[in-house]
């Protein structure tokens, strides 16, 4: 399984390489301060009960709103709802529901979306991201720090599409999956055997638009296509 998720991660950067040599030269972009989207996908439980990836896969979905800095770094606020199944324990099917939301920053690791003039401007980019926040599952309120990987595609002149996969730690708790400590593992922030990974698709809008002033310093408007 680890084999198979490393092959992944090759290919989506192998991939994104390709689209972005092939589409990076004749595009034109029109930049944008902030992004909203919604998301939709599964999530999955790994800890005590469970160690397979993908497995116990149940609906979640979500909204986010980004502050874009630049065509590299992102910042963003997202929350997130639904179920992750846990598994068979003492004869029944177990699944937790939760909420969550948790700020992010994210690296793209091409300059994703920016003006065609500026250097490795991409309209596909791979990215990263790491978070905190808070969710709440089974009557508690718990810290968590979320982090994982994704595609992002720019289409159109406000659209992105994307795909990525995250996994979620919590935090000074290890009822997640309604089995509380079975493991004896001392108290701890991070001394739990409980994550849970969410892997889904996103399609958002870009608003708040650039100048080219802004953007280059230009007062005139000669490189980018409205």
């Amino acid at each position: 399984m680890k084999l198979k998720s490393c092959f992944c991660v090759i290919l989506l950067i192998i991939t994104s390489l390709f689209f972005s040599k092939a589409y990076s030269q004749k595009y034109k972009y029109t930049k944008y301060y902030l992004e909203t989207g919604i998301l939709g996908g599964g999530s999955f439980y790994l800890g005590d009960v469970n160690e397979m990836l993908f497995k116990n896969l149940l609906p979640t979905f979500g909204g986010f709103v980004k502050y874009k800095f630049n065509g590299h770094w992102e910042l963003k606020l997202q929350s997130t709802a639904g179920q992750a199944g846990v598994g068979v324990f003492d004869g029944k099917f177990r699944r937790t529901t939760f909420t969550d939301v948790a700020a992010y920053a994210e690296f793209n690791f091409f300059n994703f979306a920016a003006g065609k003039l500026e250097p490795a401007s991409s309209p596909v980019s791979p990215y990263i991201f790491v978070g905190i926040g808070v969710s709440f599952f089974n009557e508690k309120v718990v810290p968590i720090v979320p982090f994982g990987l994704g595609v992002k595609y720019h289409f159109g002149k406000r659209w992105n599409i994307g795909a990525y996969w995250g996994a979620t730690k919590t935090l000074w708790n290890d009822n997640f999956d309604l089995v509380d400590n079975p493991l004896g593992l001392n108290a701890g922030m991070w001394n739990n055997n409980d994550w849970y990974s969410t892997c889904g698709v996103y399609i958002a809008i870009n608003f708040w638009e650039k100048c080219a002033a802004c953007i280059d310093g230009r007062k005139k408007n000669n490189y980018y296509k409205r």
